[in-house]
């Protein structure tokens, strides 16, 4: 248990019909504020707290939580925490069986709503074959299938592709335009900007900033540019040694996805994207290449050696994994526990090392004793990521990192993986966050439905976001 509060005097009020956007750093409050709405707080997740919080001016420390719950769509950040049951009909079905819902009109009423979300086609799968984008969509899906008044989204956009993102962001416009209450708990409250009521903005658990007119920020935010990679800097990105080498790989996941015939080498020091729409096979990819999956075809050399030679031992050594959901990573009690588990099972444990001094560069400072569970999802995303690189590994391969860190905690990543690379260490990143690759990356491979569809160097990818919209140059 955390030593101060995670909120403190918070109070305001949401009238009926707005759009209302809280915002802050990773570890302000955001999802803890949304439990306590969702009445999640006490009831649900334990600890102490006081105050009041009315819905529809009843009290919800007094209501009954599953009635509470019928009026309110909710769509996690912990997308894997969050669903019901096993299959994508099923989640869907659930909310409208659980609000007696008639069985002749809940099939009508599911393959209308998903169609309008252009997921119909994922409706007879196992929600774990899904790819994490796909589930968030489903969990959005969920959430707003039946007639409630209120949706509370925790990072609705997270993982999504920009197709995607622009669905939920209409389908959120729709809700608004018909009435509906709207609050988002997000560090990425520019993409609301154009819809958004009000914004109210946590700092260390108190409300820093509120009744921030969306508008008025808005028209104060001008389109980032970014400088074109020159010749120089490509020259110098160059390799000498191939560390990862992948050779006509091939995989079958069931009937629903295939990835066939991908060839391609990542050098030392060199840092490798990997782009795609939601389902393309990016972390499906991403752990074939550090042998958590086998491929059907092909082959996966790590520095020049055949990875189904190497034993788990060598595997780990050689390899810094940073997983989607780091919830799936963490085995400790502690903070630092965690950050030290890779090296002490390896037996190269550095004692002399200052994890107090590692956690402060990151804006973790004292959380050494803290259970990882605790954490914000920032919080673990940067916690999974310096667990990863502490056995000081050759390889780092991380999905989707950025996702749930604001800006100062997303700076803080990009210069580790900087410094890293200057060391010679080869790192792949998977990420939605296109434009973060610009500076950084020394090729970019885009997956495309399994297929890889293309090799980028830093040039040609410049030009391929250029094409796509998503930045302009800079002059």
């Amino acid at each position: 248990m955390r030593d101060s509060p995670s909120l403190s005097n918070i109070t305001f009020s949401i009238e009926r019909g707005e759009f209302v956007i809280i915002t802050g750093a990773s570890g302000s409050g955001k999802s803890t504020l949304a439990y306590s709405i969702l009445g999640l707080i006490p009831f649900f997740y334990s600890g102490k707290s006081n105050g009041k919080i009315q819905f529809n001016e009843e009290e919800i420390s007094k209501k009954d939580l599953a009635i509470h719950c019928r009026s309110i769509g909710y769509v996690s950040q912990r997308i894997n925490n969050s669903f019901a049951t096993p299959y994508v009909f099923s989640e869907l079905a659930f909310p409208l069986e659980y609000s007696n819902d008639q069985t002749k009109e809940i099939g009508k009423t599911i393959v209308e709503h998903s169609t309008k979300l252009n997921i119909d086609g994922f409706i007879p799968r196992k929600i774990q074959s899904l790819s994490e984008g796909e589930k968030q969509l489903i969990s959005f899906a969920s959430a707003t299938i039946n007639g409630i008044e209120l949706i509370v989204a925790d990072e609705p956009l997270a993982n999504l592709d920009r197709k995607n993102k622009q669905i939920v962001l209409e389908k959120l416009d729709d809700f608004h335009k018909s009435g509906k209450t709207l609050i988002i708990t997000t560090h990425d409250y520019k993409t609301y900007l154009k819809n958004a009521s009000r914004i109210i903005a946590l700092q260390h658990g108190k409300i820093e900033k509120n009744n921030i007119l969306g508008k008025q920020v808005s028209s104060n935010i001008k389109r980032n540019k970014v400088k074109k990679p020159t010749q120089s800097n490509t020259h110098q990105r160059k390799a000498l040694t191939n560390v990862l080498e992948v050779n006509n790989v091939s995989f079958t996941y069931s009937n629903q996805f295939s990835m066939d015939k991908i060839s391609f080498t990542v050098g030392e020091g060199q840092i490798l994207g990997i782009i795609g729409d939601n389902g393309s096979g990016k972390t499906t990819l991403l752990k074939i290449l550090c042998g958590l999956i086998s491929p059907k075809k092909g082959e996966i050399k790590v520095q020049g050696e055949p990875i189904g030679n190497l034993s788990w031992e060598e595997i780990t050594e050689k390899f810094g994994v940073v997983l989607q959901d780091p919830d799936k990573q963490f085995f400790e009690s502690s903070v630092e526990e965690e950050i030290s588990l890779i090296s002490k099972n390896l037996g190269n444990y550095d004692t002399s090392q200052d994890i107090s001094e590692i956690l402060k560069k990151c804006k973790m400072e004292g959380y050494e004793k803290y259970s990882p569970q605790s954490l914000s999802f920032g919080e673990k995303r940067r916690l999974a990521f310096l667990s990863a690189i502490q056995h000081k590994p050759d390889i780092i391969l991380v999905d989707e990192i950025t996702v749930g860190m604001d800006n100062e905690n997303k700076q803080w990543f990009l210069e580790e993986v900087r410094m890293l690379k200057e060391l010679g260490k080869t790192i792949v990143l998977v990420t939605h966050d296109l434009s973060s690759l610009i500076e950084m990356a020394d090729s970019v491979i885009h997956l495309e439905k399994g297929f890889l569809s293309s090799i980028m160097n830093p040039n040609q990818y410049f030009e391929y976001l250029t094409k796509q919209g998503f930045l302009t140059e800079e002059g």
